[in-house]
């Protein structure tokens, strides 16, 4: 294979996956390790793509993958993500849920193994649908700006409505990790309804796979040190691992 037909389906895979590691590419490609890295840095240099320790991601940070790209990208981790998740809501409780391909996976988790009543918040359409197959579940779905990359609602009016509300548990993705902590999204609107969410919950829960660690995004919604809980299917490198520990943080890998 020509370096420039490797260069292009590097970028392919990356914008699919969000982020892809030397070996896995060594293997994808049947090239060496070196070949590989020299692929890598050969893009980095262009600005196509950010190197990272033992790989790389895309390097947009105001673009997420197509939103049914992200419903098949690491479907099974957020499966375990999402029962481990389900596992953390008490019968007779509240929860507030936000939007996402992650939070549709809990959405669907806990509609199937909800006992008691349960009344969630959310501004996800596609959330709420599942929801509301399980009786048990009363659902309230905020209204705002109608956003088709997710199939939710967001912006000003959803936080008003959810700013309604206290709830004993708020669950939420994020579309990547700072080094630093700082918990990124894509867009100022979706941001905003999340914050609310956040500040009217007394439990605050983050489910994130293992590539939401190597993505980077251009809007802040929190720090780790402002969530109780991450939930993952893959135990973070060791820098993150002593910032969760810092933040005082709970860590549950998903099994």
């Amino acid at each position: 294979m020509q370096a420039d037909t490797r260069h292009q389906r590097i970028l392919d895979l990356l914008m699919r996956r969000g982020y892809a590691g030397i070996d896995e590419l060594t293997i994808a490609f049947g090239v060496t390790p070196q070949t590989i890295r020299r692929d890598l840095q050969e893009l980095a240099d262009k600005g196509l793509l950010r190197r990272r320790h033992g790989g790389a991601s895309v390097s947009s940070s105001t673009a997420n993958t197509d939103y049914a790209r992200r419903h098949v990208e690491n479907a099974e981790a957020k499966a375990r993500i999402a029962w481990a998740a389900a596992d953390l809501i008490a019968p007779d409780s509240s929860l507030f849920l936000t939007a996402g391909t992650t939070m549709e996976a809990a959405a669907e988790a806990i509609a199937k193994s909800a006992s008691g009543s349960l009344r969630v918040v959310t501004n996800s359409t596609t959330a709420a649908r599942t929801l509301g197959r399980n009786p048990a579940v009363s659902v309230l779905v905020t209204g705002g700006t109608w956003m088709t990359n997710n199939e939710a609602l967001a912006g000003p009016a959803a936080a008003d409505f959810a700013d309604r509300y206290r709830c004993d548990v708020m669950m939420t993705s994020c579309g990547g990790i700072d080094p630093d902590g700082w918990l990124l999204e894509f867009r100022d609107e979706e941001v905003v309804t999340a914050k609310a969410m956040l500040a009217n919950a007394r439990r605050r829960v983050l489910l994130v796979d293992h590539t939401k660690f190597a993505r980077v995004a251009s809007c802040k919604l929190a720090h780790l040190e402002e969530m109780t809980t991450i939930v993952t299917d893959r135990a973070p490198g060791q820098e993150m691992t002593r910032l969760i520990t810092r933040a005082k943080c709970e860590l549950i890998v998903a099994r």
